[in-house]
C-alpha cells in the first residue's frame, strides 16, 4: 500500500501507485486497487499521513473470498457482495451481474462539470479532481469515479458516471455516488430539515441496522 510520506497541505490529491490519498484540511480518505483491480477503502476521517496497514485477511477473488466482509469501494452487483451495491444494471442478457474493475486514473485541476445535472462548482486554485476509470470486459460498460476536494472546505464531493461502450442496450437501474461503510460503533445521523424562514433545524437520530432513509 502506499507510503504517502510527503503530503504537505497544499497536496490535496496524492497519488502513490494504485494508492491514493485525498487531503483536505482536517480530513483524509484513502483506498488503494488490490490484486484483483478491485477498489479497497482504507481510511475516511481525520488528517493523516504515512502509510496505513492494510486488513490481515487475505483477499481472494470470487464466492469464497466473502467480498462483503471488505470495504470495497464500489461494490458491485452478483459477485458474493450481499451488502447493498452502489450500481445495479440490467444487462444486455437479462442478468444483472457486474464485475467493474481498475483500468487507469487521471488527477485534473478544477471541478469537471456535470451536463444537465446540479452540481457543486470550483476553479483550478478550489480544488483538486481524481478520476478512476473502471471497466467491465464482459459487458462493455465503463464507470468513472471522480473525487473532488475542496481542502478549504474539508469537503470531498464524489461522483459516478456509466457509459455503455457494446452494442446492446443496458439499463442502470441504480448508482451511486458514493458507498462507505462504517465500523461497528455508535453512530448518529444529522439532518437539517424546515422551509422559508425556518431553516436549517438540526436533527439527530441514532444509525440502527437495516437501512436508514
Amino acid at each position: 500500500m502506499g507510503d504517502f510520506k510527503a503530503a504537505p497541505g497544499d497536496e490535496s490529491v496524492v497519488v502513490d501507485g494504485t494508492s491514493f490519498a485525498l487531503n483536505g484540511h482536517n480530513v483524509s480518505y484513502r483506498f488503494h486497487v488490490d490484486g484483483t483491480g478491485d477498489l479497497r477503502s482504507d481510511h475516511f476521517g481525520g488528517r493523516v499521513s504515512g502509510p496505513i496497514p492494510d486488513d490481515p485477511a487475505p483477499v481472494i477473488d470470487g464466492w469464497t473470498g466473502m467480498p462483503d466482509r471488505v470495504r470495497r469501494e464500489f461494490p458491485d452487483q452478483g459477485r458474493g457482495d450481499f451488502r447493498i451495491p452502489a450500481v445495479r444494471i440490467h444487462q444486455t442478457e437479462g442478468h444483472s451481474v457486474s464485475a467493474f474493475l481498475y483500468q487507469s486514473h487521471e488527477v485534473v485541476k478544477g471541478k469537471p462539470g456535470l451536463p444537465g445535472l446540479p452540481a457543486t462548482f470550483g476553479g483550478d486554485d478550489d480544488a483538486t479532481t481524481l478520476i478512476i476509470h473502471l471497466y467491465d470486459k464482459y459487458s462493455d460498460v465503463a464507470a468513472d469515479l471522480s473525487y473532488t476536494v475542496f481542502p478549504t472546505y474539508n469537503a470531498i464531493v464524489r461522483s459516478t458516471s456509466i457509459t455503455n461502450k457494446g452494442k446492446g442496450a443496458i439499463t442502470v437501474e441504480s448508482l451511486a455516488s458514493i458507498s462507505v461503510d462504517f465500523p461497528r460503533e455508535e453512530l448518529e445521523m444529522v439532518g437539517l430539515h424546515g422551509d422559508w424562514a425556518r431553516e436549517a433545524h438540526r436533527q439527530r437520530r441514532k444509525v440502527d441496522y437495516g437501512v436508514q432513509r
